[in-house]
């Protein structure tokens, strides 16, 4: 049975984490008022700079903690709009939304990031056999933040070669820079995540580990390339997690042992 209270050691990650996000929200609107940057240049840079908060996730000594830092900046999202009574949430709104985020008067594209990071982390640190496999999902949240979250500036940049899948209409120059952020990004989150929460699983080698960066780059790349605007930071990081746990289990089976449970 997990403690109910957090450590002294727990409180610290908390408030490192809360400081680097609220961090990244300041420097977010700094820039947007000292360059007079729109509001879609300063939501990438939060896009891309919120995200690293769960690299904090080893680093509790009650995993579940993390969850704390997850939902209550998804409540605060969730709360952030231009009638807001309290001054800095009108400024998050305006930090972060788009054309259409005036209309129902919420941000719902982090919104959607918030939640995808919070579904993660709480199943991944809720249920003890699975905390040790949490590099996975970690990689997945990666390829959100850092595939996902450069495409559009690349694409907007540097496309000029489009193509459209459904309502989805995408440049090529985009996906590959999905893939290789994606790719980089889950290399880099493997072996953070890896070495401070397990000390080194056991499970993959590093053929492997490369493997399922692959996979993971591919993945983020298809799954961003089918999702219409904004519902790609849900389904991005929940399918391309989905896609590592069922490649882990076919890579090395005794997984199915941490997913099943005692």
């Amino acid at each position: 049975m997990q403690v109910l209270f957090p450590t002294l050691t727990d409180l610290l990650v908390l408030a490192i984490a809360y400081i680097w996000v609220i961090a990244v929200l300041v420097v977010g609107e700094g820039l947007r008022r000292w360059r007079d940057y729109p509001a879609a240049m300063t939501r990438k840079f939060i896009h891309l700079g919120a995200g690293f908060s769960v690299f904090t996730v080893p680093f509790y000594t009650h995993a579940w903690a993390a969850i704390i830092v997850a939902a209550s900046f998804l409540l605060l999202i969730f709360l952030a709009s231009p009638k807001s009574p309290i001054k800095s949430l009108r400024n998050m709104f305006e930090v972060m939304a788009r054309e259409e985020d005036y209309l129902s008067g919420h941000i719902w594209g982090p919104f959607l990031y918030a939640i995808s990071i919070t579904i993660l982390v709480s199943i991944f640190t809720l249920i003890p056999t699975l905390t040790p496999l949490y590099p996975l999902p970690a990689m997945a949240l990666t390829a959100m933040y850092l595939g996902d979250g450069l495409a559009p500036l690349i694409g907007a940049k540097f496309g000029k070669h489009w193509y459209k899948i459904g309502i989805s209409v995408r440049s090529i120059e985009g996906s590959i820079s999905v893939f290789i952020a994606s790719f980089s990004g889950a290399w880099i989150c493997w072996f953070f995540v890896d070495i401070f929460a397990t000390g080194g699983m056991p499970y993959f080698n590093f053929v492997q580990i490369l493997t399922l960066s692959l996979i993971c780059a591919n993945s983020a790349m298809l799954f961003e390339a089918m999702s219409p605007a904004g519902w790609d930071n849900l389904s991005v990081p929940l399918l391309t997690a989905v896609v590592l746990m069922i490649t882990g289990v076919l890579i090395h089976p005794t997984m199915l042992s941490l997913l099943l449970g005692p």
